[in-house]
């Protein structure tokens, strides 16, 4: 795994000696000094003996040794007896170096190094060329302690430093036990995580579970992880996961998984039930053609609707419902032409399908030297809305265009942009397969904006707040936008998606932002960013009345690095009630970490998050995460976990408890240098969506 990394720390050694000392004189390309309580010379200066503390100084490295012989003739530098080399936080001791600083080649015999995070030792490391290092019989842990927790010995490593290592007859050791065997792998240095892992745990509906993983890597183009999964009332599961660059074709990821499911029903005597094969493959791949051409490959399939929900829940919950595609697009000067394939993969889902789209869209394009702009966009598709688990569907091919003529000019500060344009529509089938329509309808508006702005000149830390000028900006905006009534009626078409609910309308977005601004560092930062936003509706359409209709605010608060508030949320004004709202709160103290959020949706959930990682002492560190639903009372989800520090090794006890799913219990052990280790059943907050 990085049994490697001591040959770093070797290489620095080895490379010392590619300028070669005089007595103090600078030799070579760099200069050195040799100290001694015995410097001589021979043969006319041509060999160099230094003996008794020899210390080698150079830039910032420092060699000590008992005896160091230099023969110029031979390019050879022969260094014994306590060789110890210092650079920064790297140490390596060995009993003998031999060099050829000719071909830069050499041996460390013995070498032991310490080079945090990493330590060991191994019997010899030999130099063969520019980049090649060879190890022979090493040790090496993360564990600094004489008798370490757990060690790699490896028969034979050979190593690029910082590109990438092959080892021969790997043996993991746990206290001194060996606990596995590996003949031959390859690694990244650049990648810390582990190999293998296997993580216990424990599910109301699933019994005892175990979830192996193997983290594959075939080349630098090809990487990957093996599943293999126990469920104590499922049976066996087993996945791969493959990550690969074609290098010609484009970049992706595929993954399978599948699982021969026991009938865990107790009403059928256990002879007679059967297991069902249930599974998944999901492949997403993309391909940048050229720099004005790209391609994108989506494809979920899944052996039935709960399949995702109940083998991989994070998944799930993050997207219900994930799209298969094919989308290639291509980039003009002024204009953007791509085509669309998506269809329906798999039968359980009701998804309006696209085969295909074709769309061109242009930017919004200089007409000569004035002040006109153009643009329009045109799509046409064959439109297919399914119906889950039914043949049954409705279908329509429609071409949809859209012509925007605008004028932007400055007045007295302001800056305002009028436009006028045309959307048509063509459907080849109505309701109820009716004859074809044409359905075309006139827009026009205005949008206006301007900036204003003040700077205070305030110096002051109060509250730490390190505050140098104040920047206040005020972005007032206003957009009327006019919609006259489609010549047909939407009653009269499918409806799709959005574009056939078009209706009239005559309505203005009043805009309002705030920003208060400081320097820090030579930087601009934002303390304070308040955006509020509303239309209001000068006339009544078939879906919205007279007025104003949705209040719209956004609001970000940073006044420290540490702590920071996020918010926003949509206000009915005819209901009188808010449809939704979403506030963060974080917070960091040392290494205690706070997070509070609250979601709500009108006549759907009210929920709020609780997180917390709170050291306990050096050793300990708990952390909690609820999910309360103040709708039902319940608390719909609850983690708590403790994290054990064991030196060079953590150890997190994890209990999870989902309202749908029951009790998880997960015990996790990870090297305390390779924290990047996933684990399903883990909850925790978001990081702030805002950075300073």
């Amino acid at each position: 795994m990085n049994c490697t990394r001591l040959s770093v720390a070797g290489l620095f050694l080895l490379a010392f000696f590619c300028c070669v000392p005089s007595g103090g004189a600078a030799v070579g390309k760099q200069p050195l000094t040799v100290n001694g309580d015995v410097v001589e010379f021979f043969s006319e200066g041509r060999e160099i003996v230094a003996e008794g503390n020899v210390e080698i100084i150079g830039q910032d490295m420092r060699i000590t040794a008992d005896k160091v012989r230099v023969f110029f003739d031979e390019k050879l530098v022969i260094a014994d007896g306590n060789v110890v080399f210092r650079r920064e936080k790297e140490e390596a001791e060995g009993d003998m170096v031999i060099f050829d600083f000719g071909d830069r080649t050499g041996t460390l015999i013995n070498p032991r190094i310490r080079m945090s995070p990493y330590y060991g030792s191994a019997a010899v490391m030999e130099k063969l060329g520019q980049e090649e290092i060879v190890l022979k019989d090493s040790v090496v842990s993360t564990c600094d302690l004489p008798h370490p927790h757990y060690a790699l010995t490896c028969k034979e490593v050979t190593t690029e430093p910082g590109k990438i290592l092959r080892a021969k007859g790997t043996k993991i050791s746990i206290l001194g036990i060996p606990v596995m065997y590996v003949p031959s792998y390859s690694h990244r240095l650049t990648d810390k995580r582990p190999r293998f892992m296997i993580t216990p745990g424990h599910r109301k509906n699933y019994g005892m579970e175990l979830f192996g993983s193997w983290r594959y890597y075939l080349n630098e183009n090809a990487r990957g992880v093996l599943h293999f999964d126990w469920y104590q009332k499922k049976g066996w599961a087993e996945g791969i996961d493959l990550n690969y660059d074609t290098k010609l074709f484009g970049v992706g990821n595929a993954k399978y998984y599948r699982i021969d499911e026991k009938d865990t029903n107790k009403d059928i005597p256990e002879n007679e039930r059967r297991t069902q094969e249930r599974s998944r493959i999901e492949v997403q791949h993309k391909w940048q053609m050229t720099d004005v051409d790209q391609a994108i490959f989506s494809y979920f399939r899944s052996s039935d609707a709960n399949f995702r929900k109940d083998y991989f829940y994070r998944e799930y919950e993050t997207d219900m419902q994930p799209s298969s595609f094919f989308l290639y697009s291509h980039v003009f000067p002024s204009a953007t032409l791509s085509f669309l394939g998506q269809p329906r993969v798999n039968a359980f889902e009701s998804v309006l399908q696209k085969i295909p789209e074709l769309k061109l869209e242009t930017i919004n394009q200089r007409i000569g030297d004035s002040r006109f702009y153009f643009k329009n966009t045109t799509s046409s598709a064959f439109l297919s809305n399914t119906t889950a688990n039914s043949n049954q569907n409705t279908e329509t091919m429609r071409t949809d265009t859209t012509n925007q003529m605008s004028y932007l000019f400055r007045w007295a500060g302001l800056e305002f942009s009028p436009y006028v344009g045309e959307q048509n529509t063509y459907y080849s089938r109505g309701v109820n397969g009716q004859e074809s329509l044409m359905r075309n309808m006139f827009f026009t508006g205005m949008d206006m904006s301007t900036k204003l702005f003040k700077i205070y000149d305030v110096e002051s830390n109060f509250m730490k707040m390190d505050i140098h000028q104040l920047r206040h900006v005020i972005t007032p905006s206003i957009q009327y936008r006019y919609q006259h009534d489609p010549s047909v009626s939407a009653s009269k078409i499918q409806q799709m998606d959005s574009i056939d609910a078009l209706d009239s309308m005559n309505k203005v977005t009043l805009g309002l932002e705030n920003k208060l601004q400081t320097k820090r560092n030579g930087l601009n930062v934002d303390l304070l960013r308040f955006l509020l936003s509303s239309d209001y509706n000068i006339e009544d359409n078939d879906t919205l009345g007279k007025g104003f209709q949705i209040f719209k605010y956004e609001m970000e608060f940073k006044p420290w690095s540490w702590f920071e508030i996020d918010s926003d949320g949509d206000y009915d004004t005819v209901n009188k009630h808010f449809d939704t709202i979403d506030a963060e709160f974080w917070n960091t103290s040392g290494r205690l970490r706070t997070h509070v959020g609250y979601r709500y949706a009108h006549s759907a959930s009210s929920q709020m998050t609780i997180g917390l990682d709170c050291p306990l002492n050096p050793f300990w560190t708990a952390s909690v995460y609820e999910r309360f639903e103040f709708k039902t009372g319940d608390l719909v989800e609850q983690e708590y976990r403790l994290t054990r520090d064991m030196h060079c090794w953590l150890m997190e006890i994890i209990i999870n408890q989902r309202e749908s799913e029951g009790v998880s219990v997960m015990l996790a052990f990870k090297i305390k240098e390779f924290p990047d280790i996933g684990i399903n059943a883990e909850a925790s907050f978001s990081p702030p969506r805002s950075s300073q």
